[in-house]
């Protein structure tokens, strides 16, 4: 569930079409959880959407899904190991879930500790999700949790993985001999550490902790989930600048939820009228009918939101020439929806300037020329430009969503019946 709505969430559907070709390979990739481990997570509630009354198609159905942008993560308690400059006084927590054995996480473990020096306000949990495949990542867990009990678990935390070379390879005796160096070097008392080691005395904890990873269907090591949302390693890589942007981010997408729809959207669209669409932007207005055929479910959640000022005060936060414009997420960041989103009707073709297309999580877009043609089938088209093609040209242009050109306004969308 979780990798399904990070796609969703993190949303930018097209900046991330867009951008799969310049992918920063620069960085750590995380490690995968074995799909054999990994265990079913409750789906979101989903449902058809009742379709406003319009001539079949032969498209694939319209279905909408309510979901939230967070995932039901268990919240910090006095069993978590937690740092920060000042972790009592933080207002923003992250937890990771990672395994000291994941060639990712030992890459990043530095990199977090200097993200916290620079964001004070800011604190990481730290749980572990020790890999099957990683051999001694179980037992590099369990040491951790030994040192924890002599109060030294960040100690053997950037130990090990400082140090996973000289443990990451070794039978299992010579790996557990290994750890009770760790913890002679670290001034705690040997023979309990290697006693409490042997014994597993604190394998329950670490086996919880997995146990919470594969029941929330986290995707792989590290996972950082940033006040209860998942950061998208995958679109986003494994960097500090990924951290660093996805954290302004998160706090204007949890500013939006107070906005965001608890239940799916009514049928308002009649599909005996025709409807026409004036976006106000700061360039100038953008006149379009919206198309009550091809795709009515995805039309009427275009109109419900209109109607409702969803796009009202939005930027085009994504301008490409020959590509697309696109608008319509109240936060600003490109990963915000309505609280909800909407698959299927995915019909027409962008091949040409001035057609308007609608994302799953309610943003939309205007087709900038012949590139736009990689969209077919992945989006409806829901209505052509009839008056205000010259304002797309005059656009500032944002290849990317932390741009910091001062980008164009959607000022209103006005809905007039016809």
């Amino acid at each position: 569930m979780v990798k399904k709505l990070v796609t969703v969430v993190s949303g930018i559907l097209l900046v991330t079409l867009l951008l799969s070709a310049c992918g920063n390979t620069a960085t750590p990739e995380t490690t995968p959880a074995p799909t054999s481990t990994s265990q079913p997570t409750p789906e979101p509630t989903t449902a058809v959407v009742q379709t406003p009354d319009a001539p079949p198609t032969a498209v694939e159905p319209a279905t909408c899904e309510v979901y939230s942008l967070t995932i039901p993560v268990r919240p910090l308690d006095d069993t978590d190991h937690v740092k920060g400059v000042n972790p009592e006084a933080a207002t923003f927590t992250i937890i990771e879930y990672a395994d000291f054995q994941c060639p990712a996480c030992s890459a990043m473990a530095p990199v977090m500790s200097e993200f916290l020096k620079s964001h004070p306000e800011v604190r990481l949990v730290y749980r572990h999700f020790p890999l099957s495949f990683h051999v001694n990542a179980q037992l590099a867990a369990e040491a951790a949790e030994t040192a924890a009990a002599q109060g030294k678990f960040w100690e053997m935390h950037d130990l090990l993985y400082a140090r996973v070379s000289e443990w990451g390879e070794l039978a299992a005796d010579a790996a557990q001999a290994k750890m009770t160096d760790f913890a002679r070097e670290l001034g705690l008392d040997a023979e309990l550490f290697e006693r409490d080691l042997k014994a597993g005395t604190y394998r329950d904890k670490v086996d919880r902790e997995s146990a919470e990873a594969q029941q929330l269907g986290l995707p792989g090591t590290p996972t950082y989930i940033f006040e209860g949302m998942v950061y998208p390693a995958d679109q986003m890589g494994i960097s500090a600048e990924g951290l660093e942007a996805f954290l302004p981010m998160v706090r204007q997408l949890l500013a939006l939820q107070p906005r965001q729809y608890t239940e799916l959207p009514p049928v308002v669209l009649d599909a005996t009228k025709r409807y026409e669409v004036t976006v106000k932007t700061s360039k100038g207005d953008i006149v379009f009918d919206l198309d009550t055929t091809g795709a009515p479910t995805q039309v009427n959640n275009f109109l419900f939101l209109a109607q409702e000022g969803w796009y009202d005060g939005t930027t085009f936060f994504f301008v490409m020439d020959n590509f697309a414009a696109v608008t319509g997420d109240p936060s600003n960041t490109g990963s915000g929806s309505p609280g909800y989103y909407c698959i299927g009707e995915s019909v027409g073709s962008f091949s040409e300037v001035g057609l308007v297309g609608l994302v799953p999580n309610g943003q939309f877009f205007f087709s900038l020329g012949a590139d736009a043609a990689r969209l077919d089938g992945a989006y409806p088209v829901i209505g052509r430009i009839t008056q205000g093609l010259e304002v797309l040209d005059q656009l500032q242009r944002s290849d990317t969503v932390t741009s910091t050109a001062e980008l164009d306004v959607v000022e209103k969308v006005l809905v007039t019946e016809k």
